[in-house]
């Protein structure tokens, strides 16, 4: 397993536990408060999916051969 595979396997192992700590916030909620390993950061939604989405970019071009 090559440094590239293992880096993104981390992120999304990560980018999962932030999911399933996170999976008790309420639909109609605008800001969403996001429990991470050290700290909770507080921001909007939208703005949070943007983040996972740009992460997920990410893994995908360290994965990409």
């Amino acid at each position: 397993m090559g440094k590239k595979m293992l880096v993104a396997l981390v992120l999304i192992g990560l980018c999962a536990l932030v999911l399933v700590v996170n999976t008790r916030s309420s639909i109609l909620e605008r800001e969403v408060s996001l429990d991470l390993l050290l700290t909770t950061v507080k921001m909007l939604k939208s703005l949070a999916f943007l983040l996972f989405l740009a992460l997920g970019v990410a893994i995908g071009v360290l994965l990409h051969k």
